[in-house]
């Protein structure tokens, strides 16, 4: 073999190499890209947890009652069936309201990666959104007012999925609903 047929032959596995190394960094940046898209969300989500268990405060859920009636504001759906159906006060039902979004915001971030969690995990959050959303109650009174006609397609076809194939418990003393 002479100089120029090795010269061609290392030319040739040196592209070779330059090939797998660059489709090793684009798989990198693809997957720090996605990291980093999840963190962002992540931290959004604990903000906007944080922030809405504040309004569970009896001072920020009181004043802002008080700001909502002063400026002509509303109740929501859910807080207008706690108050007529279950006889709840205003500040009764605003704090249930609050801590049902919470609730939802923490649930809403983590449908999306829903595949990537162990299969206990996967269990334990699915078996928990049937309890919640499929019984009768609180839970299922905000999916059905709250979620439900606003929330993204998406995460309702999700949790009606869940709910189509899930049996949830009932407690044989309380009988079938």
């Amino acid at each position: 073999m002479n100089w120029d047929a090795l010269g061609a032959l290392g030319q040739m596995l040196g592209s070779i190499a330059v090939f797998v190394t660059l489709g090793y960094l684009a798989g990198q940046v693809h997957y720090a890209r996605t990291e980093t898209k999840r963190a962002l969300s992540q931290g959004r989500a604990e903000a906007a947890r944080d922030i809405l268990a504040r309004q569970t405060l009896d001072r920020i859920n009181s004043a802002h009652l008080k700001a909502e009636a002063a400026l002509g504001g509303s109740h929501s759906p859910f807080m207008t069936a706690l108050i007529g159906q279950a006889g709840l006060t205003e500040e009764e039902a605003s704090l249930l309201h609050w801590t049902q979004y919470s609730w939802w915001v923490y649930r809403l971030q983590i449908i999306p990666i829903v595949e990537e969690l162990t299969p206990m995990e996967r269990g334990s959050f699915d078996s928990s959104l049937a309890a919640n959303y499929g019984l009768p109650g609180v839970h299922r009174l905000f999916y059905e007012t709250q979620i439900k006609p606003f929330a993204h397609p998406d995460a309702i076809r999700y949790v009606e999925d869940l709910l189509a194939k899930s049996t949830p418990y009932i407690n044989p003393e309380q009988g079938r609903r």
